[in-house]
């Protein structure tokens, strides 16, 4: 299996310094601290987070390809389950997944959206009583981004809360 390490070396080959991934790397850090209160392999999914976007680039114009493509370069270097979940993380693929890790890595990956575009204003977004409807407010263009990352924290059972204090420790996104 591949290490943290070796995942990050795959991210600086696959993705340079690109926002992207900065992306991958905030999304493999919350995926690591989902893991903890759901009793899973903090390593694996830190990996799964890290490398759920490696075939970015190179996916850029057929977008259906976008995790297969990853999933198929890490074959043989994780299990199963974290490549479905990388096949499954973009619903333009085809490919559903409902497992921890794949919800988790869906959730993680809306949230680093979220974040990139709220930036400071995160936290007291996602720490607020009425943080469905100020999302809803937020992401009026894009109300698929509150969707995914509500319906996921709710499939893991995990509060908005919990979400902003993982969010708060991570590095930026972007």
């Amino acid at each position: 299996m591949l290490t943290v390490q070796a995942a990050l070396e795959l991210v600086h080959r696959h993705l340079g310094t690109s926002p992207r991934a900065r992306h991958s790397i905030f999304v493999g850090f919350v995926m690591h601290h989902l893991a903890e209160p759901l009793m899973a392999d903090g390593t694996l999914w830190e990996i799964t987070g890290l490398c759920h976007d490696l075939d970015f680039e190179a996916t850029a114009d057929d977008p259906t390809r976008h995790g297969l493509l990853a999933a198929q370069w890490l074959a043989g270097e994780l299990p199963e389950a974290a490549l479905l979940a990388i096949r499954a993380h973009d619903h333009r693929s085809g490919v559903t997944a409902d497992t921890p890790i794949a919800n988790a890595l869906k959730l993680s990956d809306a949230l680093a959206v979220i974040s990139e575009a709220l930036g400071d204003r995160t936290m007291a977004v996602l720490d607020n009583p009425d943080a469905e409807a100020l999302l809803a407010l937020e992401f009026a263009t894009r109300p698929y981004l509150p969707a995914l990352l509500l319906a996921h924290s709710r499939r893991l059972g995990i509060t908005l809360p919990a979400v902003a204090r993982i969010c708060a420790l991570a590095p930026p996104p972007c």
